[in-house]
């Protein structure tokens, strides 16, 4: 397959959350073309057996290719933290493969940090995926984690104020004794100046979208696949697999504009 720095960038979460990963990525690399793809069907992911993830995700990586993307951007924790290995081992050297955990891990924001806490979804806290990788390579760190089930769901149908503030009340009530607090998922991302006025500043969030985006255009870049220079057409594809909601589409018009596309229902097969 042959591509370019023209190509587009593929971008797919279970619904919203990856949304702010593409809005990043437009911000720091206004001249890419971006092709997303929610899985607004079968969200929230959180929830799912490992297997479906699995099964699900490498549908849409092979759909993406498809589309022929010069990379590919997993912006969801539970299938990073699910199907990372499956979908470099079936796509190796066929395309570069990113996604929004190993960039966090990795970062040296944790160098000055004691006590962090994670707030993810049951598929990625089950999995353990981020306890093991920043302990590799941050074994000073004091980590809690937590599960929270109901927060993805409301997030994806619109943020009913009294609900959502009471849930993420009860959750971060068992997260008080902690310096950096790291989202891990990218739905919790719209949720940082309702959890920032609960902690009043005193606890640091990461900033994931910078610190992944970053990442995603350094590796670009050394490969010789980053657009320098605009495109005549340089729009961004909205892809779903069930009709979106009301807030999906009103977070896209938010972030892009109305210079995007809106495809329904494109994978018959899920």
């Amino acid at each position: 397959m042959r591509i370019s720095p023209y190509s587009p960038i593929g971008i797919f979460d279970s619904g919203i959350g990856g949304i702010l990963i593409a809005k990043e990525i437009k911000t720091y690399m206004p001249n890419e073309c971006i092709i997303y793809f929610g899985d607004t069907k079968n969200m929230p992911y959180g929830n799912k057996s490992k297997e479906f993830i699995r099964n699900n995700s490498i549908k849409i990586v092979s759909f993406l290719y498809k589309k022929k993307c010069k990379a590919i951007v997993i912006a969801c924790n539970s299938i990073t933290s699910n199907a990372l290995d499956l979908i470099k081992k079936k796509f190796y050297k066929k395309i570069l493969i990113f996604n929004v955990i190993d960039p966090i891990v990795k970062n040296k924001i944790f160098l000055s940090s004691k006590r962090i806490g994670i707030m993810g979804t049951p598929a990625t806290i089950n999995s353990n995926f981020y306890h093991k990788k920043i302990k590799k390579c941050f074994p000073h760190l004091d980590i809690t984690q937590i599960s929270t089930p109901l927060l993805a769901t409301i997030i994806e149908n619109g943020l009913e104020k009294i609900k959502i503030n009471s849930i993420i009340k009860y959750y971060l009530n068992h997260l008080k004794s902690i310096d950096t607090l790291l989202l891990a998922c990218t739905h919790y991302l719209f949720l940082k100046k309702k959890i920032n006025n609960f902690y009043h500043g005193k606890v640091r969030l990461i900033d994931i979208q910078k610190i992944v985006v970053q990442e995603i255009q350094k590796k670009l870049f050394l490969n010789n696949l980053l657009c320098i220079y605009p495109k005549k057409q340089n729009n961004t594809i909205f892809y779903t697999s069930s009709s979106s909601s009301p807030f999906f589409k009103e977070q896209v018009r938010i972030h892009f504009g109305e210079n995007i596309f809106f495809k329904k229902n494109i994978l018959n097969f899920f």
